[in-house]
């Protein structure tokens, strides 16, 4: 036999009180059209019916099929209706044999109603047995797709790391080199930030969510170390309310967008400029805005690069329509990146 799956024994409850209704209404059927009280018509129905129900689902439980069949029908509903007409002469003060010998119409009247109560039955049997089916097999394609889009949010952010960390960590050790001998200090400093920026990039590689501040502190290392390799030509703040750093988010959400404002916008502008990081809530969001003051759109036409795009991929796959990221040019030049996502605490 099978195990009874979670909450049969409710919904078992819940079927036997609908049964047991559909039976009296049986009963007072039978009252207007036979010879027989109510009483003696009401126990008959609810032995007979109860009685195929519980053959058809006994017969059906050892065979341990899927959902029932013929072969549940045909034992179940004779063998239910032939023990629920004893029990119902029992019920009623009588024998089998004193019940055959001085009623035999009331024995014709209880085949007719068993018969037409085994095919109602059966037919519910069927229709829930298919509900079911069809409950389980949405729940299972739901966790399906559940789990090819958190595979598919692992596999965007894996490719996002491998897209960030080749030339950002070589360009730095680059510097870091020609640090070394001519300003020792500086090399250290950018050495340290480097080591913080990428055990914080391990570890939240591995993790579904971060809080906010843990990702401010991620970006101000970058920051720090494109400030040590861009010199005066960028200058950087960071805006974070209190009320915002305790709030839940994907990792490595933000960096790309002051990777690509510093990369796009400022880096290719002789006198650089100027990156803030905003982060704040509002009306039950959290919205994080990367503005730079760098060259604006006109200087990567037609296309906002792979680094948005999973910025965009991974907000869709996580919030649905509650995220989005919207990129528009900033009066006076530059950029402004702003993510709005649904703020939830840890």
């Amino acid at each position: 036999m099978r195990p009874l799956p979670p909450g049969f024994l409710a919904l078992l409850t819940k079927d036997v009180i609908r049964i047991a209704i559909y039976n009296t209404a049986i009963a007072i059927l039978l009252t207007l059209a036979t010879d027989h009280g109510f009483w003696s018509n009401f126990v008959y129905s609810q032995a007979i019916g109860l009685g195929i129900v519980a053959g058809i689902f006994a017969v059906h439980a050892l065979r341990g099929g899927q959902r029932p069949g013929l072969i549940d029908v045909a034992v179940g509903l004779p063998a239910g209706a032939i023990v629920g007409f004893a029990l119902g002469t029992w019920g009623n003060g009588l024998t089998l044999v004193a019940a055959l010998q001085s009623y035999p119409r009331m024995v014709l009247v209880s085949a007719g109603a068993a018969l037409m109560f085994g095919l109602i039955a059966s037919a519910f049997f069927f229709t829930r047995s298919s509900l079911d089916e069809a409950r389980e097999e949405a729940r299972t394609e739901r966790l399906r797709r559940a789990e090819q889009e958190a595979l598919a949010s692992q596999a965007d952010l894996r490719l996002l790391q491998a897209q960030i960390e080749p030339h950002f960590l070589f360009n730095t050790l680059s510097v870091i080199v020609e640090l070394v001998d001519t300003q020792p200090s500086a090399a250290r400093s950018m050495l340290l930030n480097l080591v913080s920026l990428l055990r914080a990039s391990l570890a939240n590689t591995r993790r579904e969510t971060v809080r906010f501040d843990e990702e401010l502190d991620l970006l101000r290392a970058y920051l720090e170390i494109m400030a040590e390799r861009m010199g005066p030509r960028l200058r950087y703040r960071i805006d974070a309310a209190p009320e915002a750093a305790q709030i839940r988010m994907p990792p490595l959400l933000v960096q790309p967008l002051v990777e690509n404002a510093i990369r796009h916008g400022l880096e290719p502008k002789a006198e650089g400029g100027e990156v803030v990081v905003r982060g704040f809530l509002r009306d039950g969001a959290l919205v994080v805005e990367v503005v730079d003051s760098g060259r604006g759109f006109a200087a990567v036409p037609g296309s906002e690069g792979v680094g948005l795009a999973n910025v965009r991929r991974r907000l869709a796959s996580r919030y649905g329509p509650a995220a989005s990221l919207d990129v528009a040019a900033t009066a006076g030049g530059g950029v402004t990146a702003r993510i709005v996502m649904p703020a939830t605490e840890a």
